[in-house]
């Protein structure tokens, strides 16, 4: 589930969301991140002088869009899918993955302002590692998305023209490597936007919107607008798409928002535990864009071009 301009409306909803009534005060009151720090790549680290970890950010996230601007043109030349700029993609899930810092801090207002209000106080490591967790990954939700993701795979068998074995090169960057080399490249881009969305994701959407939606109108308004709000930004897509294809597009809109509905429901019923959302989220994104590339190379989720070798 890719949003292609979900992190821009990340900060916008992190800046501007939903200002909270107290309720009552408590004694420590956390310090509130400078609005400023949200729009600096590394600088939410960098403000609260964690400087390695906001240099580390800083350089994938200023690296990420480099490379993207610097292949953008050739990608798209070489590509049929509108996440054609992979290294762009990269770099902006990276400063997403950043400004969770502010949502985080955020909520520690909200919170401190509103004892009432409910949300998972997970630390940073631990929302990291959530997708490899068993007691995340062995969950009903995640074994019924990757299970969905695998009956989307095997209807996309069908449309198979030439099996992987076939595919000589694929094409990288800005030339065309050989196929092994380049599977090793494109798992591991694979891997890390669906990390990436998983996280990034699910902790804005379940873990933010959904419980100030909550706290403010109840668990079924707030499931129900948080699930079509999820969706809706997947609207987002057709900006990145050359010839804008608006049925798909609403075909994604639609099961963004039906998935949100479950994930936002398993989150609540967990009492706000978004561990195991987390990992249906990244592994369902995972299977869906790994599988892509097994089943059926020439239609795979980053719309690589591929050669074909004679057999």
């Amino acid at each position: 589930m890719k949003s292609s301009g979900f992190i821009f409306l990340l900060i916008l909803i992190a800046a501007n969301l939903f200002a909270q009534t107290p309720d009552t005060i408590r004694t420590k009151k956390p310090e509130v991140l400078p609005r400023w720090t949200l729009y600096v790549p590394g600088a939410s680290y960098y403000y609260q002088k964690n400087y390695l970890k906001g240099t580390a950010f800083a350089a994938l996230e200023i690296g990420g869009v480099y490379l993207g601007i610097k292949h953008g043109s050739t990608l798209k030349t070489n590509s049929n899918s509108p996440y054609y700029n992979y290294p762009l993609f990269l770099g902006l899930q990276a400063f997403q993955t950043e400004k969770l810092t502010n949502f985080k801090n955020q909520l520690e207002v909200i919170k401190y302002h509103n004892p009432g209000f409910r949300y998972h106080d997970i630390s940073e490591k631990d929302l990291y590692l959530a997708p490899f967790k068993l007691e995340n990954i062995a969950t009903p939700i995640t074994g019924g998305m990757v299970l969905l993701a695998s009956v989307f795979l095997g209807l996309e068998k069908h449309f198979e023209k030439h099996t992987l074995s076939e595919v000589e090169q694929m094409y990288f960057l800005n030339r065309y490597i050989p196929r092994n080399n380049a599977l090793a490249a494109f798992g591991t881009t694979s891997l890390a936007m669906s990390w990436a969305a998983g996280v990034g994701e699910e902790y804005v959407v379940r873990n933010y919107m959904m419980p100030i939606l909550d706290y403010k109108y109840g668990q079924t308004k707030g499931l129900i607008f948080s699930s079509v709000a999820f969706g809706a930004l997947h609207f987002t897509n057709l900006a990145f798409a050359e010839n804008p294809d608006f049925k798909s597009t609403l075909l994604q809109v639609g099961q963004a928002t039906v998935l949100g509905f479950f994930l936002g429901r398993d989150v609540q019923k967990r009492g706000y535990n978004i561990g195991p959302a987390v990992a249906a989220h990244m592994w369902y994104d995972a299977v869906l864009m790994l599988g892509s590339f097994l089943i059926n190379p020439e239609e795979n989720f980053l719309g690589v071009n591929v050669r074909l070798g004679i057999k």
